[in-house]
């Protein structure tokens, strides 16, 4: 279920000016862009885009967090991302007019709030605005390479995938981790039953705590290690 609700301008730039790429915009150029948003409310589990339907908006996560899927084969999917508040999402493989159609699913994990920016506003800002423009590309490079290194961890064993899922995590959400074994499964890329064995080794060797929807990393350092330390 989505709910749609108009919110302050002056509200919606202040959440912009903390967001990549719009921290360096010129004063004043991201009321504009403010003027045009709307404010959309996600249950847990609701689509906010498809992989392949026009893709006419650019989204920013202001609360909760969102799932970047694509599909594969035998109806599976492979989830690349996860975001969460002040990042945006849903423009980086469109740049450069590559595609009008969004490349992947998002999917709110849990109750998410996010700010829709219609592609008129956000890419008249991206023409104008050099700041904007290179800050975007940076991004969008930094998100490649993060994709690269997902490749490259699938041949990695479940807990090592494990371990690097749950200290990605924690460089936004501090030591307390919001997942539940589920999301983990589908993060990790594994059976559910076989990430909740690797959860268990971290838990019984003291690294982790569960709880409900929870993980608390006691010990990084020894999870840094599982991952392979890089």
């Amino acid at each position: 279920m989505t709910r749609e609700k108009t919110i302050d301008r002056h509200e919606v730039a202040a959440v912009l000016a903390r967001t990549v790429p719009f921290t360096d915009a010129p004063p004043g150029e991201l009321e504009p862009l403010a003027a045009s948003a709307q404010l959309r409310r996600y249950a847990s589990g609701a689509q906010i885009f498809i992989e392949g339907e026009r893709s006419p908006a650019t989204w920013v996560v202001v609360s909760g967090r969102v799932r970047i899927l694509t599909f594969l084969a035998a109806s599976r999917t492979f989830q690349i991302e996860v975001f969460g508040p002040r990042q945006l999402f849903g423009v980086c493989c469109r740049i450069g007019g590559a595609s009008d159609r969004y490349q992947c699913t998002a999917i709110a994990e849990g109750p998410t709030t996010a700010v829709r920016l219609p592609d008129a506003a956000f890419f008249s800002l991206f023409r104008r605005s050099a700041d904007v423009a290179r800050a975007s590309c940076e991004l969008c490079a930094r998100r490649l390479r993060g994709m690269r290194r997902s490749v490259r961890d699938a041949r990695l064993g479940v807990r090592p995938r494990l371990a690097k899922v749950l200290l990605g995590l924690r460089t936004t959400e501090g030591d307390e981790v919001r997942a539940t074994r589920h999301a983990l499964a589908a993060w990790v890329g594994a059976a559910p039953e076989t990430v909740f064995r690797a959860l268990a080794d971290l838990r019984a060797r003291g690294i982790v705590v569960t709880g409900r929807g929870t993980v608390r990393i006691l010990d990084w350092r020894a999870l840094a290690a599982e991952s392979g330390g890089d």
